[in-house]
This record gives C-alpha cells, structure tokens and sequence, in this order.
C-alpha cells in the first residue's frame, strides 16, 4: 500500500500565551497546578489582565498539532485536522502549520474566535493551563479528512476531545474510521484532569479502538489504579497492547504485548514542561513508522521531550531528521 502521510492527527487548535508566574500566583487564585481548566474568554482576559508587567511568549500550540509539527521535525509526513476562527490567530495557526511542513484541513468558522489556552509556568518548569475553546469546540466528525486519514499509517487523537462535544464524536468518527480501514490508532490521555473526569470513556474507546497508548504515570493512577509504577502500566497494557508511559526525568516504560522494558531520561535544565508528552508522542509515532522497535521510537520520544523541555514553547525548534543515529546511540548531545 502506498501511504500518503506517516501520522493523521485531530485535535484543538489553540494558540498559547505562556507567562511565568510564582507558586504563590497558583495558589491564590485556588488553581490546581500542572492542570488544564476549560475556562471562558472572559475569564481567560481578566487572568492576563491580573498579569501586568509579567514575561510572556506567544505561539501557535494545541497538543496533536505540536504532536504532527514535531513529527515533520523529524523528518515524517504529517496531517492535522482542526478547526480555527475566521481571525487573525486563525491565519497564523494555519500559517505555523504550513511552515513546520504539515498539511491540514482546516477551513476557518464564523463560530467563535481560535481557541487560546494561558499557560502559567512557574519556576520549575510546571505548566498549569486555563484553556477557552473557542472555535475549537465547534470540531465535529463532518471534520473528519476521511481520504487522508485512510491514507496514512497511524491515526493520532489527542485526549482533551474527548472532554467536550462534538469534539467526542470527531474523535470517535477517527478512530473508528481508522479501524475499519486498517489504520493503526494512537490516542494520548493528555491530562490527569481530563483522565479523571472522562475516565470510563476513555476506558471504553481504548479497548474499542486503540493500538497505541500515549500517557503519564500520573494518568496511568487514574486510568488503571494505584500501584508501583509496572503494575499500573500492566494494568493500562490489559486494554491496548503496546503503551507509552513517561515518567519525567526517569524517562519512560514502554508495555509492549506483556512486556515491558524502560527508556532513560535525560538530565537538563527544565524551562517549560508544555508540550513534552506531544513531542515524546512524535517521536515514538515516527520511529514506529519507519521500522524502529518500540523501545527505540521511545528513545526518540524521550530525547524529543528532553529537547522541547529547555525553552519556551511546546514545538521543537529544529529539525531532528538527521541526527536519528546519534539520537539512538546516545551520544546526541541535549543543548
């Protein structure tokens, strides 16, 4: 079969304002640090407006899209379907995506403005989000690229849409879609909160659907129940046979039809934790698309993360196709 595209992607279109702010800021505004919260425009204003003076750093963001950007970074072709407002965030969200290298489908709506998320990042790299839809919340499975999405080798789904409708239905039209057509289906967690308030739907698409599991271990507690570490990864792996779990700095563990094997961390200076598990997702989705093992795709992914991890922003800042051997080997260096 001749592939049009490594990895189809559907998911929010959102773009990021990111501003540094201390514990304390959290704290007094009872904001659970390390979440995503749906919020409205109007609250989502009033938070920059308390926020005179502070750095900010704006880019183009929503986690399949820095997912399908990173996996054009590596070199792998890419498609993204979402949906944007008729506006000037609109046009340069598709223009970010055009630049990184990867087609979409994503004609702008009259239906509300793009969809913004501000992202407090506190000293430790933390990223705690407060996130208004906007036009995204308008995604529906008409949305769905049916002929790209058939065409390609993996179907990927960010989680955040299960948390909202119709965007629950785009999401399960991929999916199921992606499986009568024989096309491999990965989906992401993507957040401890939106794994807990949407638990037993996830439970249920991912034993319907799902190959390939992306998540964190915190997300891996919440899914599957206490434990150590491998047991809450074999629990999780019951429901889909090959899973992703990232555990920070320690790296990952990768379950893989019962087995289970680790992927080492790496060591560095931690600005911002947006956009992490996304690239680590790109990287394991490119590696296994071109023939790697699932434990290297994880290296790849861990190395990816690492990477994104030392600035601001939640895309990759430079292509990394050409240094997939150093990469494996180790000896690819992180600054």
């Amino acid at each position: 079969m001749t592939y049009g595209y490594d990895v189809y992607g559907v998911g929010n279109a959102i773009v990021d304002t990111e501003v540094e702010v201390e514990d304390s800021f959290l704290a007094g505004h009872s904001m659970d640090k390390g979440i995503m919260t749906l919020v409205t425009a109007d609250a989502q204003a009033a938070l920059l407006e308390s926020l005179p003076g502070r750095a900010r750093h704006g880019s183009a963001g929503g986690s399949a899209a820095n997912t399908m950007t990173a996996v054009a970074h590596f070199g792998g072709s890419a498609f993204f379907t979402g949906k944007v407002g008729d506006d000037m965030h609109g046009a340069l969200y598709r223009e970010s995506l055009a630049e990184a290298g990867v087609e979409f489908d994503m004609a702008a709506t009259d239906d509300g403005p793009t969809g913004a998320c501000v992202i407090l990042v506190t000293p430790d790299g933390e990223r705690t989000m407060q996130t208004s839809l906007g036009a995204a919340s308008t995604l529906g499975p008409d949305d769905i690229a049916l002929d790209a999405l058939r065409s390609s080798r993996v179907v990927y789904v960010e989680g955040y849409l299960l948390s909202t409708s119709p965007s629950a239905e785009a999401a399960e039209r991929a999916m199921a879609a992606a499986s009568d057509a024989g096309v491999k289906v990965a989906l992401s967690l993507s957040d401890p909160a939106i794994a807990a308030h949407f638990v037993e739907q996830f439970r249920r698409v991912v034993r319907q659907y799902v190959d390939i599991l992306f998540c964190n271990e915190y997300e891996a507690e919440i899914y599957a129940g206490r434990g150590s570490r491998e047991e809450r990864l074999r629990a999780v792996g019951a429901d889909a046979p090959l899973v992703f779990m990232t555990c920070g700095a320690d790296g990952a563990l990768v379950y893989d039809a019962g087995e289970i094997t680790r992927v080492g961390g790496h060591v560095v200076p931690v600005v911002d934790t947006t956009g992490a598990g996304d690239v680590f997702a790109a990287g394991a989705l490119y590696g296994l698309t071109h023939g790697l093992n699932p434990t290297d795709a994880g290296k790849l992914g861990s190395f990816a993360a690492a990477r994104v991890v030392t600035g601001f922003g939640a895309r990759l800042r430079e292509p990394l196709h050409e240094t997939m051997e150093t990469i494996l080997s180790g000896a690819h260096p992180l600054g």
